[in-house]
């Protein structure tokens, strides 16, 4: 019978546990040899061994769990004035903008920027949106760097005031894909039904989650897909937008 091959090591009182029974037997090798002294496990803490390429590295546990989530996990944050004790960036939806899709108007503070995008995003692109939120400039949140199984999920806040009573206001996300993938495409939010009347601030804040799939992936160097915010309404208003976030699962 084929003797079943452990994927623990213990060195110096401690347990190292491997994923793959192979690199356990290859550190029981190494600590076998005159080399493996070199391995300092004397941490008060639990601790991994990591490859760099030639050896391997004692890391604490901390170390290992902030690099998982650097490549796996993040967000990217753009706000306005409205958290910098101001009021937010308004922009007016007249009579011929109505019930027409609008990209919507942001300004971002100097402040504003968040940017914890995973690892692989901000090695693809040093900045992880395009557009300074100006009429016929939108903001666009980059894809590149996210693959296939990637999935995420926007988020905006905004108010709108209605000019008249009865209102309602949509949202959605538009998706540009990437090179010969097809036709652009739009997810549609849930809508706000303003119903207490014109001249009042309704709040409203939008969430849609998305998978990348094999549209909107990163293709090849600067060819991924774009997503942007829009809105459009039955009436006219001014909109109040106060941030927009991307949060990221690679």
């Amino acid at each position: 019978m084929r003797k079943k091959i452990s994927n623990k090591v213990f060195h110096n009182g401690k347990a190292i546990y491997f994923d793959d029974p192979q690199e356990a037997a290859l550190l029981r090798e190494l600590l076998a040899s005159s080399s493996s002294s070199s391995l300092d496990l004397s941490g008060d803490v639990d601790q991994l061994l990591v490859g760099n390429g030639t050896e391997f590295v004692a890391q604490d546990l901390e170390y290992v769990t902030d690099k998982v989530i650097a490549n796996t996990q993040g967000y990217y944050g753009l706000l306005s004035d409205f958290y910098f004790d101001g009021s937010g960036t308004d922009s007016e939806i007249t009579i011929t903008d109505v019930d027409v899709w609008q990209d919507v108007i942001m300004t971002i503070h100097p402040s504003g920027t968040s940017d914890q995008r995973v690892t692989d995003m901000k090695t693809a692109q040093a900045v992880g949106h395009e557009g300074n939120g100006t009429d016929g400039n939108p903001i666009n949140f980059l894809l590149e760097g996210l693959v296939e199984a990637s999935f995420c999920t926007l988020r905006a806040s905004l108010d709108f005031t209605p000019d008249e009573d009865g209102g309602r206001l949509d949202s959605r996300i538009f998706l540009e894909r990437h090179t010969g993938a097809g036709a652009d495409f739009a997810i549609n939010a849930a809508g706000l039904a303003m119903e207490s009347g014109a001249d009042e601030a309704y709040p409203h804040l939008v969430t849609v989650e998305f998978f990348v799939g094999d549209t909107i992936d990163t293709n090849g160097p600067g060819d991924a897909g774009k997503i942007r915010f829009q809105i459009k309404a039955d009436v006219a208003g001014t909109v109040t937008m106060k941030e927009i976030a991307l949060f990221i699962n690679r």
